[in-house]
């Protein structure tokens, strides 16, 4: 396993984030930078990129359009996606979430606060070694919570950050089934979100990448994971 940590930054002007991108060179990250979706779509094809930090009102296309496009490549390993923008507006903030995004952050980014959040990034994506590993080996399906990543049949899955967590929560708890009030307290820690379609929304997305089967639904009560796939 490499200890390289893999980072691109999609923005309008390399010169808006290079104050950033100089400071996490020097923290020894290897930082790639992208003008364009095309330019941003060739560097993850060409390398094992672990976070794309993207912009949302890019020139051609925003943001959140193409974290939506990213999650739908099944070329690559999906990586941890931040947007960033200077406007705070829950709405927006929520949207990117339900395309993809992991993380939203303010801009102007501040690289000395940005990179601890890099690093536990990087602590989960690379620390985590064989040895120390629970032996799946005979499992069908499981999820690991120090890479976050799901091991099925069928090879490694990354999931967007609030999806994993709903379906870690599922699995670590398979006699439960989980209300939307449960998901909206324990993984947004807000009531409010159980009043949107967010939650659903989500689900459809764990649906559509995991199969159809890998959740339950109960009419008029909620989720829970299926035992069948464990």
């Amino acid at each position: 396993m490499t200890d390289s940590f893999n980072i691109v930054f999609c923005a309008n002007q390399e010169s808006a984030v290079l104050k950033t991108i100089d400071y996490l060179k020097e923290k020894s990250y290897t930082v790639f930078f992208a003008e364009t979706e095309s330019d941003l779509l060739s560097i993850l094809n060409k390398h094992n990129i672990h976070l794309v930090i993207v912009e949302l009102d890019l020139k051609n296309k925003d943001g959140i359009s193409i974290t939506n496009e990213i999650r739908n490549l099944k070329t690559i390993e999906q990586p941890y996606i931040i947007v960033f923008t200077n406007k705070a507006d829950d709405y927006i903030q929520i949207t990117a979430f339900n395309s993809g995004a992991d993380d939203f952050i303010i801009s102007p980014i501040k690289p000395t606060l940005l990179e601890p959040r890099i690093a536990m990034l990087k602590k989960r994506f690379l620390s985590k070694k064989n040895s120390d590993t629970e032996d799946i080996s005979t499992k069908k399906f499981h999820v690991d919570k120090e890479q976050y990543i799901i091991i099925t049949e069928k090879g490694k899955v990354a999931l967007p950050r609030k999806e994993f967590e709903m379906l870690s929560l599922m699995y670590f708890n398979s006699n439960k089934i989980f209300t939307r009030q449960d998901f909206a307290k324990q993984i947004w820690h807000s009531i409010e979100v159980a009043k949107s379609r967010t939650i659903d929304i989500h689900i459809r997305n764990i649906r559509r990448i995991l199969g159809n089967n890998v959740i339950k639904t109960t009419k008029g009560i909620g989720y829970t994971i299926n035992k069948e796939i464990l």
